[in-house]
């Protein structure tokens, strides 16, 4: 009887041991998948909040002409500009340099020819480090108002914009590239397409690299403003000093305005 006894007592506790176990497993599997869900779930809103953005960027566009927009990977990535825009730009080019025009070199503390080379055909690499942006392929004086030829070009990096100065040779280098919509951008940061959708991270004081010719020519970053996109002035040369002025789309990808910012070469 004693042992009966033992044997089912000992049963009871096996069975109460397996009942425990299966529990704990079943609280385990509860507590992981809600632990999943915690993680996932921002990333799961965060890309859901970016979509609703992009669709409420278009909305704002609402119609947008299928000409103006631009496919990536079968994905809506940015809207560009019209062709006026770049007509206009060249108007206010063609008139922002004379043969007077000079400006004041930091190096060797002397006045010198402000320099539109617009023969100078060697590509060139820009850099931000403070927020991601390295040596990303720059084509010098790349025709604007054709629609084909920048297209090629921001398809692999950014323009500089023909009719200003190459950068070092004084005055103001007009450099622009495409931006991206969040839905987009989210997805790809370091397209070289639309790399210029980090120009909002860029804060005053931050360095600007240009490597042309081998030499790395050094800017800092003094100005960053949103314009209207009937503002052109930012073509033309200011305080008698060397400057690269950056150009992208505003709101990113949509284009209603512009995002500027200006860097002046260091001494």
């Amino acid at each position: 009887m004693e042992q009966w006894d033992i044997e089912d007592k000992l049963q009871k506790k096996i069975d109460r041991i397996r009942k425990f176990r299966i529990a704990l497993s079943l609280i385990l599997a509860v507590f992981g998948s809600v632990l999943l869900v915690s993680v996932l779930l921002p990333y799961i809103r965060s890309t859901r909040q970016v979509d609703e953005f992009a669709q409420a960027q278009e909305s704002l566009m609402s119609p947008i002409p299928d000409s103006q927009k631009r496919i990536i990977n079968n994905q809506l990535a940015y809207y560009d500009p019209s062709r006026s825009y770049w007509e206009n730009l060249n108007e206010e080019a063609a008139g922002a340099y004379t043969e007077s025009t000079k400006y004041f070199d930091a190096k060797t503390q002397s006045y010198k020819d402000i320099v539109v080379n617009q023969q100078y055909d060697k590509l060139m690499k820009l850099s931000i480090p403070a927020v991601g942006i390295n040596n990303i392929r720059l084509q010098p004086n790349v025709q604007s108002d054709n629609e084909k030829v920048y297209d090629a070009v921001l398809k692999l990096g950014l323009a500089h914009f023909k009719g200003t100065p190459i950068p070092g040779d004084g005055g103001n280098s007009f450099i622009y590239g495409h931006s991206a919509l969040d839905s987009f951008f989210s997805r790809h940061k370091d397209n070289p397409e639309t790399i210029f959708s980090k120009l909002p991270d860029v804060n005053i004081g931050d360095k600007i690299l240009i490597v042309r010719d081998g030499e790395t020519l050094q800017y800092t970053v003094k100005q960053k403003k949103i314009i209207e996109a009937t503002d052109f002035s930012v073509l033309k040369p200011s305080n008698n000093k060397e400057s690269v002025t950056l150009m992208t789309c505003w709101p990113l990808g949509v284009g209603t305005k512009r995002l500027i910012v200006v860097g002046e070469r260091n001494g």
